[in-house]
């Protein structure tokens, strides 16, 4: 059974850098969606918040994900120029694939395995960054923020597939495969936001890039006790990597309210490669002296 490569990098994608960003992090993608700084600007002693939860679906043949997310920024501004943010975010998924589950060694006899099922896939990413930002322009008409610092992000994916080995004509009993992927990343990011007042809201188009490396720790369990498997557990390194987002922000201020969505298709030279994603953002803006 063929597995849709594209769509399942889109889902790991998502589950990298949805919360980290605030935006997904698609190469020259642009977006309605939230900054990943709390405001558009700042004024000194005052402390900005911005609180944003996330919900999104990607589907595909033989594919289909949903998950949501929690995301919280906050900001303290140490004169007209300078302030210092950080934030912390959470974001979980779940869906389901086709199954797979690799074959082992048990009393000198190789098993192979026989999918029984569909896989179920869940996952969770943590997210971690500050930011430095400098603000040379701020008045009445808008005002102009760069902004750069490091990130972290820990997250995981667990494949969960229903099967029984067989060897020869003798068969085991059913039982699940698992496959889990624990994945590292740290970097740097970096970028600008501008923002217009118009009226009762503030049009504040934003451009990130964001640079990282790490591992991915792969581990493997086939449900059978006393087995020798033929595919060891192991550690790939994450070569460095750039991605590049631009958007824009809409925020009402009478409400101090965002809402950013994305409704992304996208197709392969074959149809039953292509996906198709949602995804719908909703920010509130606080902020105390």
């Amino acid at each position: 059974m063929k597995i849709n490569r594209a769509a399942l990098s889109a889902a790991l994608s998502v589950l990298l850098t949805l919360c980290g960003g605030g935006a997904m992090a698609q190469q020259s993608n642009f977006q309605l969606s939230p900054a990943p700084i709390p405001y558009p600007y700042f004024e000194p002693g005052r402390a900005d918040y911005k609180l944003t939860g996330s919900y999104f679906t990607i589907s595909a043949d033989q594919l289909s994900f949903r998950g949501g997310g929690l995301n919280v920024i906050g900001r303290k501004a140490f004169s007209e120029a300078a302030a210092l943010d950080g934030q912390i975010g959470f974001l979980a998924m779940n869906g389901e694939m086709p199954g797979f589950a690799l074959p082992f060694l048990y009393s000198g006899s190789v098993w192979t395995p026989v999918i029984d099922g569909k896989g179920k896939l869940t996952g969770f990413s943590l997210p971690l960054s500050m930011n430095l930002e400098i603000q040379p322009a701020n008045g009445h008409a808008g005002s102009l923020i760069f902004f750069g610092g490091p990130n972290v992000a820990i997250s995981s994916l667990l494949i969960q597939t229903p099967y029984h080995a067989v060897a020869g004509v003798t068969p085991a009993a059913k039982t699940l495969f698992e496959a889990r992927a624990t994945t590292g990343l740290m970097g740097l990011q970096g970028g600008v936001q501008a923002a217009v007042n118009l009226g009762p809201f503030k049009i504040a188009p934003f451009a990130v890039m964001v640079a990282e490396r790490g591992t991915v720790t792969f581990t493997f369990h086939n449900g059978y006790r006393g087995t020798d498997t033929l595919v060891k557990d192991s550690v790939v390194d994450i070569e460095p990597f750039t991605l590049t987002s631009f958007g824009a922000d809409i925020i009402f201020m009478p409400w101090n309210l965002s809402l950013g969505t994305l409704w992304q298709q996208a197709a392969a030279k074959k149809s039953q490669d292509g996906y198709k994603t949602f995804l719908m953002q909703l920010s509130w803006h606080f902020r105390s002296s």
